[in-house]
């Protein structure tokens, strides 16, 4: 263990490498209306930009891990370091959409990969029994309260600065990490570049592309007929990966992972659950600000105030989590925290109404605050823990890769669930209310003008109309956002049952 005086540096460096990395996949969505006036592009071309910064981390985080072997994990997270502030410093003085492409979605996007990995591996080879338990707490609380504090920064920005600042921020933030990067211990090389393996890097990449572009294509109606081909497609490949990971391994050559540690029960269920949980966190972020500025009409930052509490519960409970992980098992505490955050979103899904205020919702999102800063910490360091020394820059990536993954997958997933519902919805309501004159034939064709209607309507002046419309409205819109919620409730039950087979005890040191 690195002497006491490095202790606290080691973990500020991560966690604000973390800071800026999850910030940056969520303060921008607020923006993308400005983004269009000021690169004079379109909605697409910004959405389109957005979403290749997720693809390009996913694609890359595993070899961003391996990398640690090969170059050793300070020089490669300084080198990530570095790739990221010239992008982002390109990204603030963007001058048109590709120049914004350039160096937010790929530049960051390869920094990312190389540094976030990392994050974890030193953490892990840092800190050992309680403090490394604090030490996950501090930065998984890190990154999430990035995550909800994202739209509220990006909305005050937006509107009372620039979202260039953002940029700035993030690059002010870099040179302060290379400040202090002498802090950082290295991990010395342990295989070549001749070793890595370039086809894993090949079948991985491409499988994890297929998988994200498919899932975000989820978001356009016209596209569903391809999302099956590509998501398949990219599961496919994610299966020759595993038999060529396998066949590198039983041949004595170094793998890109290695996937032997997924016959631990504690790490294979432990990324599930990961997966599962950021999904949930992903869904609840993507949903709740498309309501409260579409229906509730708050603006860009009110909607990041209303986040508070929930990033407020969050940061507590995750920076408690560790003093609790010393009486209750981690094993316990893990699943305890997704009954809270199921409890959190059971109690969430009956607040939609176009009369919803903002204090509405915050009984449920401090419970799902609650339940994720009591899992994250403990299940990440259930998970890495569970991994030898030699094995945790491979252990670092794939939980970085499932994190990925799941904020990709629950933004699509949900936002699907909620376009779909209010298809679902907005035909009974109209034949509730006008019985017997709308026939069943009338509701499918004249459906795609109706949502067009609902989706484009000033739901503000709705609110105070009294007549059969705004009823429609208001049937609709609870309906749709019950059924979103719900979608949210079973992936968080889905987690707790997956969370009961981590294995037993605590997690124990293994330096």
């Amino acid at each position: 263990m690195v002497e006491r005086k490095f202790v606290w540096a080691t973990l500020s460096i991560a966690s604000l490498a973390t800071f800026i990395i999850v910030i940056d996949s969520f303060f921008l969505n607020v923006a993308i209306t400005t983004l269009v006036r000021d690169l004079h592009t379109t909605v697409e071309v910004i959405q389109g930009i957005i979403a290749a910064y997720a693809l390009t981390m996913a694609c890359l985080m595993l070899l961003g891990a391996k990398l640690q072997n090969i170059l050793g994990r300070k020089k490669t997270f300084l080198y990530g370091a570095f790739i990221y502030g010239v992008g982002t410093t390109i990204a603030a003085l963007s001058l048109n959409a590709p120049m914004l492409l350039f160096g937010w979605s790929l530049l960051e996007g390869c920094g990312a990969a190389l540094m976030l990995p990392a994050t974890a591996a030193f953490i892990s080879g840092t800190y050992e029994g309680d403090e490394r338990a604090f030490a996950f707490g501090i930065w998984v609380a890190i990154g999430s309260v990035a995550a909800t504090v994202g739209p509220l920064l990006g909305g005050f920005l937006t509107t009372f600065l620039s979202w260039r600042v953002g940029f700035g921020l993030e690059a002010v933030i870099v040179v302060v990490i290379f400040a202090y990067s002498g802090r950082l211990t290295e991990v010395p090389p342990t295989i070549g570049w001749r070793d890595l393996d370039v086809v894993g890097v090949a079948l991985s990449a491409a499988g994890f592309f297929l998988i994200v572009a498919g899932m975000l294509l989820l978001n356009n109606l016209s596209a569903w007929g391809i999302v099956p081909i590509l998501v398949g497609a990219g599961l496919l490949l994610l299966a020759f990966f595993a038999l060529w990971q396998r066949r590198r391994m039983r041949h004595g050559q170094a793998p890109l992972t290695d996937i032997s540690l997924f016959r631990k029960s504690t790490y294979s269920a432990g990324n599930m659950a990961n997966l599962i949980l950021r999904l949930g966190l992903a869904g609840t972020l993507f949903i709740l600000p498309v309501f409260l500025q579409a229906v509730a009409g708050l603006s860009a930052f009110m909607t990041g105030v209303a986040f508070v509490p929930l990033t407020v519960a969050l940061l507590v409970f995750s920076l408690s989590s560790a003093r609790l992980s010393a009486r209750i098992a981690p094993r316990y505490l893990v699943p305890l925290g997704f009954l809270v955050a199921l409890s959190g979103s059971i109690l969430l899904r009956g607040v939609f109404s176009l009369n919803t205020q903002i204090v509405d919702i915050f009984p449920g999102t401090i419970l799902i605050g609650v339940g994720l800063g009591l899992s994250l910490g403990p299940l990440n360091n259930l998970i890495l823990s569970s991994a030898s020394d030699a094995q945790q820059a491979d252990a670092s990536g794939v939980v970085n890769t499932t994190t990925n993954l799941g904020n990709a997958l629950g933004t699509a997933v949900i936002g699907v669930l909620l376009l779909v519902s209010i298809y679902a919805a907005l035909g009974p309501a109209v034949q509730k209310a006008y019985p017997g004159q709308v026939t069943a034939q009338d509701v499918k064709a004249q459906l795609p003008a109706w949502v067009h209607t609902l989706k484009t309507t000033n739901l503000q002046v709705a609110k105070g109309e009294k007549n059969t419309a705004t009823q429609i409205v208001n049937n609709t819109v609870s309906a749709a956002m019950q059924h979103a919620v719900d979608g949210i409730s079973v992936f968080l039950f889905a987690g707790f049952l997956v969370s009961l087979f981590i294995g037993r005890g605590r997690a124990a040191p293994t330096h």
